[in-house]
């Protein structure tokens, strides 16, 4: 199966997570932020994960930063994820990865999005996410992506080769276009031309921009839910992500 396919089969996944009960357990507070923490007792979606919770595969270093791990207890993998407790509205979100993404394990899937239970809007998903989606590490791309991805002009990829320290992952929300932005280090945007600003996008078709009433989501899951695969040294890579930080700034009225 080549890359293209396999973009269509992990998004596909994402784009069923609307069918899967969520359970939260625990809540943390990071970035002045306080966020659930996904914890299951049987597969779920995306992918079939099992999702570990607070000090299995969540937990907050002492510098305050957030890590969200790929675990193996007692033979089961466990997954993370956390969420936001309210929606945010539009603004500009912005995530502080500490772990350099060019060093994900391909079988591992990052993911940053927006998320509403309701169905309405495809959830109001709008999504950041780096993976080989269980390639070999040299398909190992970011993608932007407004659901549904399917859609002509939906979709966005580049390759993650380059981000090999400190990253921004970044999206703005407006009523009439979404602005995607991914850079090498911390601080503000750099300028369109700066080489620090590895890529850019803008999606500007407003009748398919959901309205903001949605919280935001932090990932990070298994291909399939299976083990990660390590093939004389292929599939090697970090199954875990550190995030310095979020920030949310609200848009302008």
């Amino acid at each position: 199966m080549n890359y293209k396919n396999f973009l269509v089969y992990a998004a596909l996944f994402l784009g069923l997570y609307a069918t899967i009960p969520v359970y939260a357990r625990d809540q943390i507070e990071f970035s002045d932020f306080t966020w659930n923490v996904r914890s299951t007792v049987k597969p779920e979606g995306p992918m079939g994960n099992f999702f570990g919770g607070l000090g299995t595969s969540v937990d907050l270093l002492a510098d305050g930063a957030l890590r969200l791990s790929i675990v193996n207890q007692k033979g089961t993998w466990y997954a993370a994820e956390v969420w936001t407790t309210k929606a945010l509205g539009y603004g500009t979100y912005t995530f502080r990865v500490r772990t350099p993404l060019s060093q994900l394990h391909p079988d591992v899937t990052l993911a940053l999005f927006t998320y509403s239970r309701s169905s309405f809007a495809h959830n109001r998903e709008i999504d950041i996410e780096f993976s080989a989606w269980g390639m070999d590490k040299e398909a190992l791309r970011g993608q932007y992506v407004i659901q549904p991805y399917d859609a002509p002009g939906h979709l966005y990829t580049f390759p993650a080769s380059a981000f090999t320290g400190l990253s921004t992952q970044q999206f703005t929300w407006l009523s009439d276009r979404i602005e995607f932005a991914s850079w090498l280090g911390y601080g503000e945007r750099p300028f369109e031309g700066d080489p620090r600003l590895l890529y850019s996008w803008v999606f500007s078709n407003s009748k398919d921009i959901p309205s903001p009433r949605a919280p935001i989501h932090i990932n990070l899951y298994l291909f399939n839910g299976e083990a990660p695969e390590h093939d004389s040294g292929h599939k090697e890579g970090s199954l875990d992500i550190v995030l310095d930080g979020f920030e949310f700034i609200p848009a302008k009225k």
